[in-house]
């Protein structure tokens, strides 16, 4: 197999092989028996390499979690396959599942014991020859090891979780949305931890929407719209894709105007308006623009009810 490179320059091996993956979920009313079908992801191709960080964005319902469940085989897809050194994972579950770690919000811990004898229980699971303190201290719960996870805030909750996870010894992490809404330290945590993975050669796909973030540790973005990939490529690739804009408001008189500009717009307008607030747009937000024309009068609109005060 060929030798990738990721962006630090280290060279990887090993692939993660996504071909023409769908997800239809059905349901059936309950009055006249017929079966309802939706689609929760549509087709989805691509090729991700170990040592390579790639962050999975999308609006709510766009088919994130749906991806992330089939990746780590809790999901089968309706059609499609997917493969790991070209191997089919679905035909492979126990040595596939033995280097998949999945990280979500509800964390894998044992309610009833300590966060260090949660530590203890799955490092024997999984034959883990990590240091336990070392973990502890690296994601900063070695001052609460002795409480259960039910006394824990969720940002603590969190941080176990990531402890588990650097107990096994995994190819793939999958995280679904580690860091939103926790709190800072929490959150550089996180970060920290991606960076260690990277630097481990482990491919990780996680699910954030921190721009910061995204341009700091990633070197893909795969993005969802209704099921569907919008994008699959380096983070590079997208900025050359998509054009940086910029959520611009206003005076007019007393009253307060907010509209969409490019950069080049903004650099004209910014000297003739009087203008209160900038903001960047978010990734989902300018994957809108995809769709919605950047002078459309609804668009804008609908830009104006955005929280500009972030």
């Amino acid at each position: 197999m060929e030798n990738n490179v990721n962006k630090s320059g280290t060279t990887v091996h090993g692939t993660l092989e996504l071909k023409g993956i769908s997800k239809i979920f059905k349901s059936s009313r309950p009055l006249n028996g017929d079966t309802d079908e939706r689609c929760a992801i549509d087709n989805i191709s691509g090729i991700l390499n170990s040592g390579e960080v790639v962050a999975l964005i999308g609006e709510n319902g766009s088919g994130k979690s749906t991806l992330l469940n089939i990746l780590s085989t809790f999901l089968k897809p309706s059609s499609g396959s997917v493969y790991f050194d070209g191997k089919d994972v679905f035909k492979e579950l126990r040595t596939y599942r033995s280097i998949v770690s999945y990280v979500s919000e509800n964390g894998s811990y044992v309610p009833e014991l300590s966060v260090l004898s949660n530590l203890e229980y799955f490092s024997k699971i999984f034959n883990s020859s990590e240091n336990i303190q070392e973990i502890c201290e690296k994601v900063g719960i070695a001052e609460f090891k002795d409480k259960r996870p039910t006394e824990l805030s969720r940002g603590q909750r969190q941080r176990l979780a990531l402890a588990v996870s650097m107990l096994k010894q995994s190819k793939i992490v999958l995280l679904d949305e580690p860091a939103e809404g926790l709190d800072i330290e929490t959150k550089a945590i996180v970060k920290n931890t991606v960076r260690n993975y990277k630097r481990l050669g482990k491919l990780v796909i996680y699910v954030t929407h921190d721009e910061d973030e995204i341009e700091d540790v990633c070197d893909k973005i795969i993005a969802l719209r209704r099921g569907k990939t919008v994008f699959f490529g380096t983070v590079d690739e997208f900025w050359n894709k998509y054009e940086k804009y910029y959520a611009v408001t206003h005076l007019i008189g007393d009253e307060k105007r907010t509209e969409i500009m490019s950069l080049d717009q903004l650099k004209v307008r910014k000297f003739v308006l009087n203008v209160v607030h900038i903001r960047n747009l978010g990734l989902r937000e300018i994957l809108n623009l995809a769709d919605n024309s950047v002078e459309s009068p609804d668009y804008v609109q609908s830009s104006s009810r955005l929280n500009l005060e972030e």
